[in-house]
């Protein structure tokens, strides 16, 4: 087990200094990130089929001095950043933020340093938890990766550019993937804000990869906002070091947020911010500005998957506490408010950001709620929506670089013209917002699991899963009527072309979207039970093929031979000779063309096809108003937290 630990968080390391070093010969580049993929993807596997855990493991002195060195060479690299920034554009409140942030940081890390400390603390704890997110991360990133092999090589065409960047790219991407990994085993929580870190670099420098003047506005938003997160999470275990003598997670956890409250509030905010949570969002939004896979790689299965992972790990330390309250309203706010702003956007990535902003509040709320039901529904959400996530953004870049737009509008009657890809990426939607697939599973358990909130809280919480769900469904649906919506005379199929790069992970994350939903009970007795017996002294059990609780069934397989029958009686119907007829444009048709009608005074009008933004509703100032919104709630909630 330690040889498959070593391998998830230092082959990354090794083959992504190897990817900057040869990166520049794409036979090689492809050679490696075929190696790092396959190796991580087996390593986690194997970790996972060896089910001999919980488990502590140490590592030698010499590690920790060097996580110590590479710990001060990042902060003096982000304070270079600042400092860079400051001479070249003059003084910006970005390069100040990063500057005053990373000076915090530095001399918060050599108090940090001169403190004592248990020796004889874990360095890593690996459980079922720990494990399951190291498959999320190890397979989908890898999918990730490999996909991105063909992206880049198109994407660099696409922007004719004489010298490759490639190497910088994926030794970022590669590395991005160890660092989580060591994340999710992290115990010694000195290793934890390394690696924290360490996934705050790669995330600057993949959003500031194009150099662009947006691109770097991007970075730095997102550089200083994570750098809030980084100075929180080094607060809090100088807190819980000086009152535990000891930088063990899992003591901090055990120890209880009663005892040790603002410590857990300091954590709760790291994570909150690397979740992406209002008004924290803009730095993800702002990310989009990266190529397809960035976008892929940090919504699925790495950076923002960080924050809540720490949330679902810190969750029995602050069961039954005002904190516990703070992440149910904070997370069901944003769930909401994020699916509200997604109403009003057109630009497919941006939809698909607002929807994981969402998605991760979801999760956090689960948290807040802190049942069993709650847990099952969060751990549910995060894994269902990391295969359906990486799925969408995939299928959007091979749509982008097919069609040349990422506009939904553009992708009107899309289904007809390129029917292989709108298949892939309609049944991803369908993955996402329809029975009986995983994350309906999960929304429909954290709806039931509302019911254990009590007082003011309970109607606050149904308000929210409703309200925010009801936007969830309208804008997925709008994304899907674009699709099948096809005009009078409209063009036929395109030829699409096969490529095993492009497609073969994106047909492998719509087997796992598919395969998962149906096994759903594995699923649960595998990873989601043991992971809930750890932390509650009863939870629930659930049947081979049913998803069953102590009020109600939800019946997986029952639903899915329903949706194979309606599948056999349409193919059968497919043969039925249909009658072509003029549409219907709300007036008279034209004779001289398919697409114009007579209107008012016999006028010739051009017939337009468009879904409604709510623009009127969703005005310019909207966003920010919820993110002005956002930040008093997140002041509050802590303010309250740390009264109590």
């Amino acid at each position: 087990m330690p040889f498959s630990l070593a391998l998830l968080i230092l082959a990354p390391f090794i083959i992504g200094s190897l990817c900057l070093a040869f990166g520049r010969s794409r036979s090689a580049l492809a050679i490696l990130v075929f190696c790092v993929s396959a190796v991580v993807a087996v390593a986690s596997i194997g970790l996972a089929i060896s089910d001999d855990f919980p488990l502590n493991l140490n590592a030698a002195s010499s590690w920790e001095t060097l996580v110590t060195v590479f710990d001060f060479i990042l902060l003096g690299y982000f304070l270079y950043a600042g400092i860079n920034d400051y001479r070249k554009n003059g003084r910006q409140s970005r390069n100040l933020m990063v500057i005053g942030l990373v000076s915090a940081q530095i001399l918060l890390a050599l108090y940090l340093q001169s403190q004592t400390a248990d020796s004889a603390a874990p360095v890593f704890f690996i459980d079922h938890l720990s494990v399951l997110m190291s498959l999320i991360i190890s397979i989908i990133g890898g999918l990730i990766c490999v996909y991105s092999l063909r992206y880049m090589a198109d994407h660099e065409n696409h922007k004719n550019l004489s010298r490759t960047r490639q190497n910088t790219f994926f030794f970022f991407m590669v590395i991005l993937l160890g660092a989580m990994n060591g994340i999710v085993f992290a115990d010694n929580m000195r290793w934890l804000y390394f690696f924290w870190e360490i996934t705050t670099l790669c995330c600057y420098a993949l959003i500031r990869h194009e150099e662009t003047p947006e691109a770097v506005k991007n970075a730095f938003r997102a550089l200083w906002m994570n750098l809030i997160g980084g100075l929180g999470l080094i607060v809090g275990i100088i807190y819980a070091n000086g009152q535990l003598e000891s930088v063990s997670l899992q003591s901090l956890i055990n120890n209880g947020a009663t005892v040790l409250m603002f410590p857990m509030a300091c954590l709760f905010l790291a994570s909150f911010v690397k979740a992406a949570q209002v008004p924290f969002h803009t730095w993800l939004l702002g990310a989009m500005v990266a190529p397809v896979p960035v976008s892929a790689l940090l919504h699925s299965s790495t950076m923002v998957k960080a924050g809540v992972f720490l949330i679902l790990r810190m969750a029995p330390g602050f069961e039954g506490t005002a904190l516990s309250s703070a992440a149910v309203i904070l997370g069901g706010f944003t769930f909401t408010a994020a699916a509200a702003m997604a109403l009003s956007q057109s630009e497919s990535k941006r939809v698909l950001a607002l929807s994981t902003i969402s998605n991760l509040g979801l999760i956090i709320m689960c948290a807040g709620i802190n049942t069993p039901i709650a847990i099952t529904a969060a751990l549910a959400i995060t894994v269902f929506h990391a295969v359906s996530k990486a799925l969408l953004f995939l299928g959007v870049g091979i749509i982008d670089h097919g069609i040349g737009s990422r506009n939904i509008e553009d992708m009107q009657g899309l289904v007809y013209r390129r029917p292989m890809i709108s298949f892939i990426v309609i049944a991803a939607i369908v993955t996402m917002v329809f029975a009986p697939f995983g994350m309906v599973i999960g929304k429909w358990a954290a709806l039931e699991s509302a019911g254990a909130t009590s007082g003011l809280l309970l109607p606050i919480t149904v308000l929210l899963l409703v309200t925010g769900s009801s936007f969830t469904i309208v804008f997925w649906a709008k994304w899907l009527g674009r699709m099948f919506t096809q005009a009078p005379g409209q063009t036929v199929p395109t030829r699409e072309h096969f490529s095993a790069l492009y497609h073969l992970p994106v047909v492998i994350l719509l087997i796992a979207a598919l395969t998962l939903s149906l096994l759903f009970s594995r699923l649960f007795s595998g990873f989601i039970s043991p992971i809930l017996s750890t932390a509650f002294p009863s939870s629930f059990t659930t049947s081979s093929s049913n998803f069953q609780t102590g009020i109600g069934v939800f019946a997986i397989w029952s639903i899915f031979l329903l949706l194979a029958l309606i599948g056999l009686i349409l193919m059968r119907t497919r043969k039925v000779k249909t009658d072509t007829i003029s549409a219907y444009m709300c007036g008279e048709n034209c004779a001289s063309s398919t697409t114009s009608f007579n209107a008012v005074a016999d006028s010739e009008t051009e017939l337009k096809l468009g879904s409604s933004y709510f623009l009127n509703v969703f005005s310019e100032g909207f966003e920010g108003n919820l993110q002005k919104l956002g930040l008093g709630i997140l002041i509050l909630s802590l303010a309250v937290v740390l009264v109590l």
